[in-house]
């Protein structure tokens, strides 16, 4: 049985994870003007090239089995680790540089790249945390009823829905928010790669930083790495570092390229 209190906690996390992406709008208004257009492929491209290519990737590529298990992590763990990061790097540092591509001509200030990162990283929050919390309180309310319909899935209803500390949906929301300045912070670097003249390295760069944000989670999915302090200490540091080059190319961008 899961108690009705961490259902309620459940359901409170998973609104918070979906106004996540308009409470840092109400919070960026104040320095960046939003632009949807750019908000809205932000979304539409997380959705084709994290959702979608890379998932078919990972099938093709890691051959997951029925049950979920995956043989390069107890193979190769550290193998799965590099591709792992590389991948989601890849994809949607790839996805920021076509979209940006393809926009430049139209939207030239700094603050369609912080809409498209909004728009990014709120779509995240939504389908990871959001969906997250919905499917397990459709889970906690079946299994709480002793619906039928539960019997016909191959795995123990006790393994359906993990029990866990209040404070630790706190965590999820505290993760959302890095992620979000996270993604924020790469789509401004990407954004300077194909708008200011010489910088397209920071295209390359924002690949690297994102796999390092990445690196301590996916060490921790492979069993590399078991504390989850240092995972979260990982995701913080990357978050910094990432958002302290952001802040500093925003001012150079307004200063020496495009002010409104």
């Amino acid at each position: 049985m899961t108690p009705q209190s961490e259902i309620i906690i459940m359901a409170v996390t998973g609104i918070l994870a979906v106004l996540l992406p308009f409470i840092f709008m109400l919070i960026l208004s104040r320095k960046f003007k939003i632009r949807w257009i750019p908000l809205i492929l932000g979304i539409a491209v997380f959705i084709l090239f994290a959702l979608i290519l890379e998932q078919l990737m990972h099938l093709f590529v890691l051959k997951p089995q029925p049950d979920g298990s995956i043989a390069l992590i107890s193979s190769a763990p550290w193998l799965y680790v590099l591709y792992g990061v590389f991948a989601a790097g890849i994809f949607e540092e790839t996805g920021r540089l076509l979209a940006f591509l393809i926009t430049k001509r139209h939207y030239k200030d700094i603050d369609s790249a912080v809409s498209y990162g909004i728009g990014h990283g709120g779509i995240e929050a939504a389908a990871i945390v959001g969906l997250g919390m919905l499917n397990g309180i459709i889970f906690a309310i079946l299994i709480n009823s002793g619906a039928e319909a539960l019997d016909a899935i191959p795995v123990p209803k006790e393994e359906l829905i993990a029990s866990q500390p209040w404070y630790m949906y706190t965590v999820a929301i505290g993760e959302r928010i890095l992620a979000m300045s996270l993604h924020i912070s790469l789509s401004v670097i990407v954004f300077a790669s194909v708008m200011m003249k010489g910088k397209w390295w920071l295209f390359p760069a924002a690949i690297i930083l994102h796999a390092l944000a990445n690196t301590t989670a996916a060490m921790m999915q492979a069993g590399l790495l078991t504390n989850i302090y240092l995972m979260y200490s990982g995701l913080i540091v990357m978050t910094i570092v990432t958002v302290a080059i952001a802040v500093r190319l925003v001012k150079e961008y307004r200063k020496t390229v495009y002010s409104l």
